[in-house]
């Protein structure tokens, strides 16, 4: 949706555990090259699950069963306010399988890889957004540590999600 302040956008993510790793997509925008968790916009009529089954599907190949909330943040800039829901998820089958991003340009290819990743690669890598990335550092494995509303991040903080 567009409005006087610019797009607005919701974005359903997916915190995938596989023993002490973490699922995470790697994306490229332009020549910047960064992490999301896999996910991505809820489409009209989509609850926020609905939007997390199907893009994890889109994504990964992975068929989510169960999950539960457990993040939510927003990005506001000049031309742009996201709003984040992250969710654990406590059920999911099969083997994660580079998929598309059906959201990205036309001719590019935004999803260009799929990674599981340690506690201490985390510390290393960007991932985006950065406030989720500082509360799975602060909260690594800890399935059920309630949902948290993280705030605003800045526009000198990018998302780029």
């Amino acid at each position: 949706m567009a409005g006087a302040e610019g797009a607005r956008e919701i974005r359903a993510q997916a915190i995938c555990f596989d023993g002490e790793t973490l699922l995470c997509a790697r994306h490229r925008r332009g020549e910047a090259e960064y992490w999301v968790l896999p996910g991505g916009h809820v489409e009209p009529g989509e609850s926020l699950w609905e939007a997390l089954v199907r893009e994890m599907a889109e994504e990964t190949g992975l068929v989510v069963r169960k999950g539960r909330l457990w993040a939510v943040g927003e990005f506001r800039g000049a031309d742009r306010h996201v709003l984040d829901v992250a969710f654990w998820l406590d059920a999911w089958e099969g083997s994660p399988a580079l998929g598309e991003d059906l959201e990205g340009d036309p001719g590019s290819r935004r999803l260009v890889g799929l990674a599981w990743i340690d506690r201490a690669t985390l510390e290393r890598i960007e991932l985006r957004p950065s406030s989720l990335a500082r509360r799975l550092a602060l909260r690594w494995g800890e399935a059920h540590a309630p949902a948290e509303y993280l705030g605003v991040t800045a526009p000198e903080d990018p998302v780029g999600s």
